[in-house]
């Protein structure tokens, strides 16, 4: 019988550490509980398997392969550590937002790869340019990098179109290092940068919520972060508060690695 912990994150670890033993249908479980922690939390196991796309007895497989008990068990040990929030207004869309940001921040550190941070950090700390790229809320969030950049002193850019990214000269400058940001790690704005990216050799840390993609097969240190996300028809809007939480303490660990003189305080506005 394998050894379950009851902390969520250490789960987690024990699903990706048992995945290549895995069948090709207990695979595409593990690969929805690695991309989607919280969502097991409110699925019966008939839903669950529905959503999954395998039989209900594949899912007790899976479980018992494990070393869980069963499905309850399952959720029980993804739930341990999820508080009990109740914001002042009730209301069930506050509850989802309050719930899904705490859940993405949490989630994200608690379940960071320390190894992968320090790489990424020792390598934002000797470049002598960071070049951030994303698309859509990425993109935006990769503008929060750069302006954050420019308040620490770090020679940073930002590309905001994919022509600009697999046009821009300066990317043969071997001393750069590039952070891409994306939610599923794959799309046509990532085909010719990560092109790019493989052919010149770049240097290309990752931040996104997948564990299989081209752009995690492409970087040379990936950072996951948890993004909860909503849905309108055929759009999918995610709570990208956990990529805020990683680029945060990327620069703010870098920050002190170049010998930047942050003070970091307690006040709030």
């Amino acid at each position: 019988m394998l050894t379950v912990f009851s902390d969520v994150y250490l789960s987690l670890e024990h699903i990706k550490g048992n995945y290549d033993s895995l069948t090709r249908q207990h695979k595409v479980i593990a690969r929805f509980l690695l991309e989607n922690p919280s969502a097991v939390l409110s699925m019966g196991i008939h839903e669950f398997a529905e959503k999954v796309g395998v039989s209900r007895a594949t899912v007790f497989r899976f479980c018992k392969e494990l070393g869980f008990g069963g499905y309850t068990d399952l959720q029980r040990s993804f739930s341990a550590l999820r508080p009990v929030i109740q914001p002042p207004v009730r209301s069930p869309q506050l509850e989802w937002v309050t719930k899904s940001m705490y859940d993405a921040i949490y989630y994200t550190l608690h379940n960071l790869d320390p190894e992968a941070f320090q790489r990424a950090v020792d390598l934002m700390k000797n470049a002598k340019r960071l070049y951030w790229y994303g698309a859509g809320e990425s993109g935006m969030m990769g503008e929060i990098g750069n302006h954050r950049c420019w308040h620490l002193g770090i020679d940073s850019y930002v590309f905001r179109e994919t022509l600009d990214v697999t046009n821009f000269s300066m990317l043969r400058d071997q001393g750069a290092v590039f952070i891409f940001l994306s939610v599923s790690g794959e799309g046509p704005y990532l085909v010719k940068p990560l092109e790019m990216v493989k052919r010149e050799n770049l240097t290309c840390i990752a931040i996104t919520s997948s564990h299989f993609s081209p752009l995690t097969e492409a970087a040379a240190v990936v950072l996951r972060a948890a993004s909860p996300r909503s849905k309108l028809r055929n759009s999918i809007i995610p709570i990208k508060a956990g990529f805020e939480a990683i680029v945060n303490a990327l620069l703010y660990e870098t920050a002190k690695e170049r010998g930047i003189p942050l003070e970091l305080t307690t006040e709030m506005f």
